[in-house]
């Protein structure tokens, strides 16, 4: 019989506006599911104002590729209805996608610590213990930290980290004693049969110049304002469009206050959020993504834009530097908007055979990527030697 894994997650498909996390975890789940059963507890809401999700039915467990699937319909999941899908489920491990997330990895940590002692618990801090991400909110995290090592709850889990970058994150906030796994992300699916035959014939978004685009959830976290300040700070002709969901409402009208503030605002424009099966199609048509996040355990829009052969510019706090000795792009100082504009201004000098280089070395980046099993690998014996020592 399979082990039993049950996984608790904020966001999981058919859901896709909050990015990286949910794809994440449902590229895991499939890779793995002929080796472990999963049951999944997530929200049945993408967008909290539009409600549930109408492919779903809310509150009763579905069937989504190779995982059951619980879709809450309350916005606050109570503990009762948390303890009783774990007693549902069963788990012979736990598997949390978040470390700040009060419903869906605090809330069922407790619950196993108190009825499921003997269950070990695999927690996935997606990016959330890097430098940059810790420099937001900084105090109200310092102070989630400390209550979380003062109850020791650090104690009671194994981390995933995405990378051996992200164990370092991990042991510098919990100490070098952290019991911690490195399993890259996976990710399923990612070319469909046009895009692979036809990449590179693309219609491009800006026939009259260079084309920039930055598409990412609108957080402070992913630094869509350093790229309109890099904006200001150029001479040559490009345009930038923006993609994503507005997930926080102030930071976006600081955003659109700099926009205003450019010597022709024009030059920058919201097409607002693009389905999760789009995105590379998407992508596609531009000359370069600029990307300066202030941090990312893997960041899966990297993969998308160079699946979809365009070129990326990339914050530091990642682990893409292998970008750069492939010439698929550059890493740069997320901080320091003329830094990003002095890049953006060298793709623009190259001429058409050598961005077209670039393009095919973005490309076969992610082919190569994608194409390696040893992810896969590493996720099994992940999942294979915490439940080797489970007897539930």
């Amino acid at each position: 019989m399979k082990p039993r894994i049950t996984v608790f997650t904020r966001s999981y498909p058919p859901a896709y506006l909050r990015g990286g996390p949910a794809r994440s975890v449902h590229a895991l789940v499939e890779a793995l599911a002929t080796e472990f059963r999963f049951s999944v507890v997530t929200s049945a809401s993408d967008d909290l104002a539009a409600g549930p999700m109408q492919s779903v039915e809310p509150s009763r467990w579905n069937t989504f590729g190779h995982a059951t699937i619980w879709y809450e319909s309350k916005l606050r999941m109570s503990a009762r209805t948390a303890g009783r899908l774990l007693r549902e489920t069963e788990p012979q491990i736990l598997y949390l996608n978040s470390l700040f997330d009060y419903r869906f990895a605090i809330l069922p940590l407790l619950i196993a610590r108190a009825i499921f002692r003997g269950v070990p618990v695999l927690l996935a801090p997606r990016g959330e213990l890097s430098a940059g991400a810790l420099a937001l909110k900084r105090q109200k995290k310092r102070a989630f930290i400390a209550a979380f090592r003062l109850f020791k709850l650090h104690k009671n889990v194994t981390w995933h980290a995405s990378t051996s970058q992200e164990k370092t994150e991990i042991e510098c906030v919990f100490g070098p004693n952290a019991r911690t796994h490195v399993a890259i992300d996976l990710r399923l699916g990612l070319f469909d049969d046009a895009l692979e035959q036809g990449w590179g014939q693309r219609v491009p978004d800006d026939p009259q110049g260079v084309s920039l685009v930055f598409f990412s959830r609108i957080v402070p976290k992913k630094n869509l304002a350093a790229v309109i300040q890099a904006m200001m700070y150029m001479k040559g002709n490009a345009r930038l469009s923006i993609a994503g969901p507005i997930e926080d409402v102030r930071y976006w009208n600081q955003c659109l206050e700099l926009i205003n503030n450019m010597p022709d605002p024009g030059l920058a424009r919201y097409l607002g959020t693009i389905p999760a099966d789009e995105v590379v199609n998407f992508l596609n048509r531009f000359d370069l993504f600029v990307f300066p996040t202030l941090g990312e355990n893997f960041g899966h829009v990297v993969l998308e834009s160079l699946a979809a052969g365009t070129p990326v510019i990339i914050g530091s706090d990642t682990p893409w530097h292998q970008i750069e000795t492939s010439g698929a792009g550059w890493m740069c100082d997320p901080t320091r908007p003329e830094a990003i504009a002095e890049l953006i201004e060298h793709f623009l000098s190259l001429d058409n055979a050598a961005r077209g280089r670039m393009r095919i070395a973005a490309h076969n980046l992610a082919l190569e990527m994608l194409n390696d099993q040893s992810g896969v690998s590493a996720n099994q014996a992940m999942f294979h030697v915490l439940t080797s020592g489970s007897s539930r």
